[in-house]
Order: structure tokens, then C-alpha cells, then sequence
């Protein structure tokens, strides 16, 4: 009898933790407004047009304290053009003088406040890309995978500005469509998410955020609406490198094949070829690691050698295809199973 009491007493504190999350109503559908004039990426949202979109603002807090409202306010809005989405943000501060905007590299896993959106254009609520800035105007990009996944070692052509003001800070993202692959519709539904990073209070906000004890993460995304009648032209992007190398060596005297100087110039490219809408024509010529940014530096003082992983564009394009049987289950098991090294 007494066991039977604690059972009912555990389901009745269970029911009172689940009805209470469910007083958290995150939003649905979100509406993407036409652009008719021109956004000067900046970082400040001082075009007319921001104002006449319908700024999104019902974020919730992620951490510290899970469904709890945000310390400052965010609003969001969203424009859209025949080439190009727009995303403009202002992240309200009460603290100005105290935003975290340390700079860093790329991607890089700097402390600092921060602003991103995430994009699910297939709307298959498995997959999609991010796009990111720092305070510092720092960018950060990527690709999801997996619903619950993501890859940073994508890097996409598209352009950001932040700017710090006596009310907090702005962002202003382009994103252009040949950066996203989607299929060619008269409208279009894609999923969509932001999230705003405070540092000096350890705070995080979604739009739609993961419980703590639950999974998935695209597959929560509420829906982009909105945006028809775009003409997205084919994707033609070149990357072309040209190097120079010097080698001064100590060769036998007299040597007719090496005087003991040689320079070796080196050309090379990647391009990337829009075919179709679902398909993607990416090749390389005399690829090189001169076309992606420097290593970060390394003090090595044991017997083996550096490894730095793979960065060059052509032989990470398409690599989250290999990154499948994860996800899901928030329980992740140990089997020896590897992804493959590029």
C-alpha cells in the first residue's frame, strides 16, 4: 500500500513538471516580408524596410533556467529579394559597455555574445546550414545534419555586419539562395530557428529550443512563410589560388640537375557548377592548401608528427553524407564506429 502511495505521488510531481512545460507555446508559423528596396549590410537597421517587416520576438531561455523568459529582448526580422535572405536582429542590452566581443577565427569557439540563425530550406527536419556573428563580427556557419548534428567545416559565401549601440548591439546577414539547396516551388516553406548567446551571464535563447531531457532538433523547427516568386540563378562560383615557392639546399658541387636553388610556382582552382536545383557539379584543379586559411599554431613536443584536418573546399563538400546512424536517442553508445578521416 505504501509502495503504491510513492507511485502515485511520483506521477502526480510528473504530471505538475510536464504541465508546466506545456504553458511554454513556441511559435508555429513565421512570415518572411518582400524586399522592394536595397539592404547595405552594415550592421545597422537603419533601412525603412526593417521596420515594415514583422519582427519576431518570442524567444525563451535555454540555460541557465529552461523555459524561462529572457534576460534582455531580441527581435528578429525577416526580408527576402530574387536573390537573396535577409536577417536583421537587434539583441537588446541594458549593459551595453559589457557585450563580450572577443575576435576570433572562422568558426572559432571564442567566449563572446553571439547571434545565429538556422535553416532548414529542404524542409525535411533532418538537415540544413547556420549562419552566425559575433559581437566582434566573428562569422560562424555550418551544416546540420542528423536532426541533432552539425558540421563546421562548411563554409559559406554570404556576408554579415554587427554593430554596438547605446540600446545593445545589431546584426545584419545575407544570405544568398546559392548557398541553400532547395527544391523550385512557386512558394516556399523552410524550416527556421535563432538563438542568441549572452556570455557574461551564461545565457542562451532559442526561438525553439531542445528540452534537456529530450531530442531533435530541426525536426522543432517552426516554418518560414512567405517568400514565392524568386528566380534563384544557377550557382557559378570559382576559387582560384597562385603560389610561390623558394628552396635554397646545400647540393654537391658541381651537380648539373640542382644548383641549389629551385622555385616552383603553383596555380590552381575549385569551382562549383549549379547543374540543376538538386545537383551540384563541384570538381578541383591542383588543389592546395594555400586556398584555405592558415593552421592554427601548434607547439609539438612529442615523437608524433602533426595532423591538421582536411580544410580544402572540394574534399569536405557533401561530407555530412557520411555522418549518418547518429542522433535520435539522447543516450549516445560508444560501438568503435568512426567517420571517415578526409
Amino acid at each position: 500500500m505504501r509502495a503504491s502511495y510513492i507511485i502515485l505521488l511520483y506521477l502526480l510531481a510528473m504530471a505538475a513538471v510536464y504541465a508546466g512545460d506545456s504553458t511554454i507555446v513556441f511559435p508555429d508559423t513565421i512570415f518572411a516580408l518582400r524586399l522592394n528596396d536595397q539592404i547595405i549590410i552594415d550592421g545597422n537597421l537603419s533601412e525603412t524596410a526593417w521596420l515594415q517587416g514583422r519582427g519576431v520576438s518570442t524567444f525563451t531561455q535555454y540555460d541557465p533556467r529552461e523555459g524561462a523568459k529572457p534576460t534582455f529582448p531580441t527581435i528578429v526580422y525577416i526580408l527576402y529579394d530574387n536573390q537573396a535572405l535577409y536577417i536583421g536582429a537587434r539583441l537588446y542590452d541594458s549593459a551595453p559597455d559589457s557585450i563580450i566581443s572577443r575576435l576570433s577565427r572562422r568558426d572559432g569557439n571564442l567566449d563572446s555574445d553571439a547571434f545565429g540563425v538556422f535553416i532548414d530550406p529542404y524542409l525535411d527536419r533532418r538537415s540544413g546550414y547556420y549562419f552566425g556573428l559575433t559581437a566582434a563580427g566573428t562569422y560562424i556557419d555550418g551544416v546540420l545534419l542528423n536532426d541533432d548534428w552539425d558540421d563546421s567545416s562548411w563554409d559559406g559565401v554570404w556576408e554579415g555586419e554587427v554593430n554596438i549601440d547605446q540600446n545593445g548591439w545589431t546584426a545584419e546577414l545575407r544570405i544568398p539562395y546559392s548557398q541553400l539547396r532547395f527544391h523550385r516551388q512557386d512558394k516556399y516553406e523552410w524550416g527556421i530557428n535563432f538563438r542568441r548567446d549572452i556570455k557574461r551571464l551564461n545565457e542562451k535563447n532559442y526561438l525553439v529550443y531542445t528540452p534537456k531531457d529530450g531530442s531533435g532538433f530541426v525536426s522543432r523547427f517552426p516554418i518560414l512563410s512567405g517568400i514565392h516568386d524568386i528566380s534563384p540563378e544557377r550557382t557559378v562560383e570559382m576559387l582560384p589560388y597562385v603560389r610561390g615557392k623558394a628552396e635554397y639546399l646545400d647540393v654537391l658541387p658541381g651537380n648539373p640537375f640542382n644548383d641549389g636553388s629551385r622555385f616552383v610556382p603553383a596555380v590552381g582552382t575549385d569551382f562549383k557548377y549549379g547543374i540543376g536545383n538538386n545537383l551540384t557539379l563541384d570538381g578541383t584543379i591542383n588543389p592546395d592548401f594555400g586556398q584555405v586559411e592558415v593552421d592554427p599554431a601548434v607547439v609539438n613536443l612529442s615523437d608524433v608528427e602533426i595532423y591538421y584536418e582536411e580544410r580544402r573546399p572540394f574534399f569536405i563538400e557533401g561530407a555530412s553524407i557520411f555522418y549518418f546512424g547518429f542522433g535520435g536517442s539522447s543516450s549516445n553508445w560508444g560501438l568503435n564506429w568512426s567517420n571517415p578521416n578526409f
